[in-house]
């Protein structure tokens, strides 16, 4: 979990067989363990706060019962990656309001996106105009 630069997935065993139990188990739609599964990835490489902002509760959750895991517990908080290309998460941390944007309390449009840092600085920079 700590240098995803080599790896696909940095697991420890314990999760990782956590993992392979509830794919080995799953019963429901195969898509919904596919995009747990990709969403498990996104998480290690930009965080949990990215996935976050990417999904809504009820699918985060899903989610996580899927693998059988918190993403808290196997993803980073936020990456160095996820600051550069999540549009939304630049944008929270500008407003200073990461929970009121997942909460619905503030909206971002396009907080999915994710892009480069130049494309991310100029959303950011545009949110800024629109919000005042």
């Amino acid at each position: 979990m700590t240098d995803n630069s080599k790896s696909l997935l940095v697991l420890d065993e314990k999760t990782e067989q956590i993992i392979l139990k509830q794919m080995r188990e799953f019963r429901g739609i195969g898509t919904t363990l596919e995009s747990a599964l990709g969403a498990l990835v996104l998480g290690q490489y930009f965080g949990w706060r990215v996935l976050k902002l990417l999904h809504n509760p009820a699918t985060y959750r899903s989610y996580e019962k899927a693998l059988g895991i918190e993403f808290k517990n196997v993803c980073p908080e936020i990456t160095e990656l996820g600051k550069q290309k999540s549009i939304g998460y630049a944008i929270t941390e500008k407003l200073g309001s990461f929970w009121a944007v997942i909460m619905g309390k503030r909206k971002v449009p396009e907080k999915g996106l994710i892009a480069n840092q130049e494309e991310v600085e100029r959303r950011v920079a545009e949110y800024e105009k629109e919000d005042k």
